[in-house]
């Protein structure tokens, strides 16, 4: 009789202290609506149960014990776009602290190539943010599907750097800025006008200019490097350029005139100095 006693009472305890862990867990899921996100990196590395359709589920973590795992639930084809609808799963600490949906909307430009992503309702284009981390995952999977959409890659248009048509010369090395501004208002030789798709893409990473000049440092089958001038006012800056045949890669200031003069150098093997 005593050792049914016992065990009756450590049933007891057993059934009161799960129902108290589930009590916990459903206030700290309740207690934080709003969380908010020190910096969003990708990781590959985590305790966390991804969904099922894991090839479709990425997780950031977003600092003190916070990540978040994007599961997409849906995808909807339009005329130039697609919409993927996210479920956001925000854990802490391994322990969900948030869900919510997201429709995310992808773009494609004329060329069939992916121009710009933003949510549902929302203009800002996360391509063109450069603090966000995320857009990278986003422009991985929207590369993917619109590739998908059009012709291969070696039938797709190249790229148009400038609005002369080839052959194009090489910038005339050695080209020292110092030697260029001492030596102003002459201009730099072999110098082209950017196209319209190349002024695009400065415009949108904050290099609006009233002038350009355009000079190539390598140009073969499969990319280009182009050093860029930009007048504005009376500052003038320098970018070198790289692309594939299909899309502007990077850019990179190297060089700057006016208030502050940032110097650099291209010796005969176009390296930058």
């Amino acid at each position: 009789m005593k050792n049914n006693f016992l065990i009756y009472i450590l049933i007891l305890l057993f059934f009161s202290c799960k129902q108290s862990n589930q009590e916990l867990d459903n206030a700290s899921i309740k207690g934080n609506d709003s969380l908010k996100i020190d910096s969003l990196k990708i990781i590959s590395d985590t305790n966390i149960t991804l969904p099922k359709n894991s090839e479709k589920s990425f997780t950031f973590e977003c600092g003190s014990g916070c990540a978040m795992t994007y599961d997409e639930i849906s995808r909807k084809k339009n005329k130039g776009s697609y919409e993927l609808k996210y479920k956001v799963t925000q854990y802490v600490n391994e322990k969900i602290e948030d869900e919510y949906f997201e429709t995310y909307v992808f773009e494609q430009n004329i060329n069939g190539r992916l121009e710009s992503i933003h949510l549902l309702g929302k203009d800002e284009n996360i391509l063109l943010d450069e603090s966000s981390l995320i857009k990278n995952k986003f422009k991985e999977i929207g590369s993917i599907f619109f590739r998908d959409d059009n012709l291969d890659t070696s039938q797709q248009s190249t790229i148009k750097f400038v609005v002369e048509e080839k052959p194009y010369k090489l910038l005339e090395v050695p080209f020292d800025l110092k030697k260029y501004i001492d030596n102003l208002p002459q201009k730099i030789k072999n110098s082209y006008n950017p196209s319209n798709g190349l002024i695009d893409y400065l415009v949108k990473n904050g290099y609006e200019g009233e002038n350009y000049s355009c000079n190539f440092l390598k140009i073969s089958e499969k990319s280009s490097d182009l050093l860029v001038s930009i007048s504005r006012g009376d500052s003038q800056y320098f970018l070198i350029i790289k692309s594939d045949n299909t899309k502007f890669l990077s850019y990179k200031e190297i060089g700057s005139i006016g208030e502050e003069t940032k110097y650099f150098r291209i010796d005969n093997n176009y390296d930058v100095k």
